[in-house]
């Protein structure tokens, strides 16, 4: 959860079955790449993309209503070697973003960054893609940190030279990274309810036990996307009251 948005992955038909998908047409904005390019529509890609065995992650305000996608598709294994009695992994798997795509509506916000961040935290891999558009490609390489792919020094075919990587590990770090530079985005609840403290204990107003055990939880299920700095304040803060 971040805000009111759930980034997860969804695994069943069944699922797509419940999202509310917004096509855009007229004069009315909503998803409309794949509508417009192949008239194919959304729920069929979605459906297809699990049926293949894909990793389909999602963004979702509320209950229901789809914000955004990221499809994964696994092109090679991870690989390990033993050696004297340790094994060490020799290369991470490698997964295929086949697509991403984010509701005109909330676009510029940071949710196609932080579903990708959540995404390849998850699937621990390399991630290669093609961008198939400059506003794409920008995006890749200035807000994801994509660079180019040298197919030899992945053990890759020669057709994916022309894609762009982005290596693990630095693929595991990006969500951290992002919830360095944009911890309000990552973690609203945790920093509204940080700065409402601060603010409460700032004015000599009284902070019940209760709230004190609420704040204490969020940190401690946030702490490993902290900063050192942050997470200093806070413990900090906390070490100030008896809980």
């Amino acid at each position: 959860m971040a805000g009111h948005v759930s980034y997860g992955l969804l695994e069943t038909g069944s699922s797509v079955d419940q999202l509310n998908i917004d096509i855009g047409h007229a004069n009315n904005v909503g998803f409309n790449y794949f509508h417009n390019k192949f008239g194919m529509p959304y729920d069929f890609l979605l459906k297809s993309s699990i049926s293949s065995g894909h990793s389909l992650f999602v963004a979702i305000q509320g209950s229901e209503h789809l914000l955004g996608f990221a499809r994964f598709e696994k092109i090679s294994d991870e690989t390990e070697k033993t050696y004297r009695g340790k094994t060490n992994i020799v290369n991470y798997s490698v997964h295929l973003l086949r697509s991403i795509e984010i509701h005109p509506a909330h676009r510029h916000v940071g949710i196609g960054r932080l579903l990708f961040a959540i995404a390849v935290k998850n699937l621990e891999t390399n991630v290669i893609t093609l961008p198939d558009n400059p506003g794409a490609a920008r995006f890749f390489k200035d807000k994801l940190k994509f660079k180019r792919l040298n197919p030899n020094n992945n053990g890759l075919s020669p057709r994916y030279k022309d894609y762009l990587i982005l290596p693990y590990p630095r693929a595991k770090d990006t969500l951290k990274v992002m919830a360095g530079s944009y911890p309000r985005m990552v973690m609203p609840e945790l920093i509204g309810r940080y700065e409402a403290l601060k603010f409460k204990y700032n004015m000599g107003k009284s902070i019940s036990k209760e709230e004190l055990r609420d704040f204490q939880q969020l940190f401690e299920n946030s702490r490993e996307l902290l900063d050192n700095k942050l997470m200093d304040e806070m413990d900090s803060f906390l070490k100030g009251f008896e809980i």
